[in-house]
């Protein structure tokens, strides 16, 4: 009987492999149970571009005023639909309307994640997110909102904005 169930457990761990997303990693056991090492060949390279890194190179990127960085995050055919705006279709519309926000002095920026959910190649991000406007007059204003990202992960295992909305 004993048996039977190490064999069941080694079925589902090896099912549990081989039916990963691409981003996922089989659950071990309990940890008073044996453990079989399985490498499933579906992990993303070490030098993708995480979902958890992000936000933090979309923040550093845009308060250094890096736009070159912060385009790296952005698929060449993203559309941005950023609040009170056009919609910006392509890296180069979404490039100039980043420079002009930190032109008009835009330059702090936080997001705190909200709900973060991976499905193949899509992932799907709602987070809250604040800036800070220095104006010409040295007074702070404060603006906040909710922003939605639509993530796909491209042929080198990075992840990279498709699509993104803010309010």
């Amino acid at each position: 009987m004993k048996n039977i169930r190490y064999t069941f457990l080694i079925l589902i761990l090896a099912l549990n492999c081989a039916f990963a997303e691409p981003s996922g990693r089989p659950t071990l056991p309990a940890p008073n149970l044996p453990v079989l090492a399985l490498n499933c060949a579906f992990e993303a390279p070490a030098s993708s571009t995480s979902l958890d890194e992000i936000n933090a190179k979309w923040i550093s990127s845009i308060e250094a005023g890096d736009t070159n960085e912060l385009m790296a995050l952005y698929a060449e055919n993203a559309v941005v639909f950023p609040p009170s705006s056009e919609i910006l279709e392509g890296v180069t519309a979404i490039d100039a309307y980043f420079r002009d926000l930190k032109n008009a002095g835009f330059n702090k920026y936080s997001i705190a994640n909200v709900d973060l959910q991976a499905n193949g190649t899509t992932a799907y991000a709602t987070a809250l997110w604040e800036a800070v406007r220095i104006d010409v007059d040295g007074n702070k204003i404060k603006l906040g909102g909710n922003i939605t990202n639509v993530m796909e992960r491209q042929d080198d295992g990075n992840w990279k904005i498709k699509f993104q909305s803010w309010n």
